[in-house]
């Protein structure tokens, strides 16, 4: 990112196209918010030093010119404290503006993401997903919104609780790591707990609040919620590019080769499956992820390279 672009950008005279690129820039690398932060120290200093500088030199000058001085001083300090509480007060409608602006990360079927929000905490978003975020954590609490998987590890605040609002809940953390899965057209609604402790909160029935310890789980049945222990963790290594096929019915693997390849698949008939347990890579494609099924359950296929469209028979 060029310096010009950044300095423009912490005195609030960047283009909204600028100011953009510049929250982009900060999304790609942890490191470029550290950047930016000793960009803002520096221009801090110059703008605060350099009055007390110029008051330096003028208090070395011969007697004579004291009483000036001393005039001068008490302008230049009212000076200093109108223009670092001009500073501030921009900068506090900057963040007002940034913490306002709401970003959104759409993921196709076919591919998922790594991202890093502006505290540093991690999300991955699997194939479907899509991740709605402020362009600046402010206030008491960081809030984002999901619909569709994503895997969260959020950087501990003790002051500023993580909540990660979907159609169902909201989960509410310190500092952790944790599955959700939330899909508003389906009904279907999992949160599963790694690290940490998780508050989850029903939207859908009044004062239905449970809270999580490591390797349980929570799903929604009936719109309240379910608590039990997490039995399969193959389930949650999709950030890994692991699509796990344990205990699925046939529709069920079909919906999530969709996602994972990035294909349309028609059902002409739906065979019979059952694989007590087992995993595939997503890197092997979807003609090699078939053919593994084919071991499992009688069916033929056709796959349509122009339309991208594979049929069950």
């Amino acid at each position: 990112m060029e310096k010009e672009t950044l300095y423009r950008y912490i005195k609030c005279q960047a283009t909204p196209e600028e100011e953009l690129a510049v929250l982009e820039w900060l999304d790609r690398d942890p490191a470029h918010g550290r950047e930016l932060s000793e960009i803002q120290r520096q221009y801090d200093l110059v703008a605060l030093s350099g009055p007390l500088i110029d008051k330096y030199h003028e208090q070395h000058r011969t007697a004579r010119w004291s009483f000036r001085l001393r005039r001068w001083s008490a302008v230049a300090a009212m000076v200093a404290l109108v223009l670092f509480g001009g500073y501030h007060f921009r900068q506090s409608r900057r963040m007002a503006h940034l913490s306002e602006r709401m970003l959104a990360i759409e993921v196709p079927y076919g591919q998922h993401l790594k991202m890093t929000l502006q505290d540093g905490t991690s999300v991955w978003l699997n194939a479907g997903s899509t991740l709605r975020y402020p362009a600046l954590f402010a206030g008491d609490e960081r809030r984002v919104e999901i619909e569709g998987e994503a895997r969260f590890e959020v950087v501990r605040d003790a002051q500023r609780p993580f909540v990660v609002e979907t159609y169902a809940c909201d989960l509410e953390v310190l500092g952790t790591k944790f599955n959700v899965l939330a899909e508003s057209g389906s009904r279907r609604f999992s949160a599963a707990l790694f690290e940490g402790s998780v508050a989850v909160t029903n939207r859908l029935v009044a004062d239905e609040r449970v809270v999580l310890s490591p390797n349980r789980m929570v799903t929604l049945c009936g719109g309240h919620l379910r608590v039990g222990d997490v039995v399969d963790a193959d389930e949650y290594r999709w950030t890994e590019g692991i699509i796990n096929l344990t205990g699925r019915s046939f529709p069920e693997l079909m919906a999530r080769f969709e996602k994972a390849f990035g294909v349309t698949i028609r059902l002409e008939r739906v065979p019979s499956i059952h694989i007590g347990q087992g995993k595939i890579r997503q890197s092997i494609g979807i003609d090699n992820a078939l053919q593994v099924l084919q071991q499992f359950a009688d069916f033929s296929y056709d796959k349509d390279e122009q339309t991208n469209t594979v049929t069950i028979r």
